[in-house]
């Protein structure tokens, strides 16, 4: 799958937004247009334009992290790894007609 475009929020993981003064300098920044990948960016402080994302980290909280122990870092890593399979090729989307999205994909 080719990617077009990438909207994301304001963060400084992500360059710290449209307006910084050194976007130029930081690496997600400098790699977009190397890609070709448009970018855009989230409402400040409007969680819901950015909807898709924000449900799967409280999909990814419920069912992973809230009341959970894990011994370690890998032990969380791969509990990690082995929900994003679950989520992406088994876990039914209600969004698009309960089928899981890598089944979306290959139709």
């Amino acid at each position: 799958m080719e990617v077009e475009a990438v909207i994301i929020d304001s963060g400084a993981e992500f360059g710290s937004g449209p307006a910084a003064k050194n976007k130029g300098e930081h690496p997600f920044e400098r790699l977009l247009p190397e890609m070709a990948i448009q970018h855009r960016y989230t409402r400040p402080y409007r969680p819901q334009t950015n909807g898709k994302v924000e449900r799967f980290w409280r999909t990814l909280n419920e069912d992973v992290i809230e009341d959970a122990l894990y011994e370690d870092m890998d032990d969380l890593k791969n509990e990690l790894l082995g929900f994003l399979v679950y989520y992406n090729e088994h876990r039914p989307h209600s969004a698009i007609g309960n089928i899981p999205p890598a089944k979306r994909a290959n139709m």
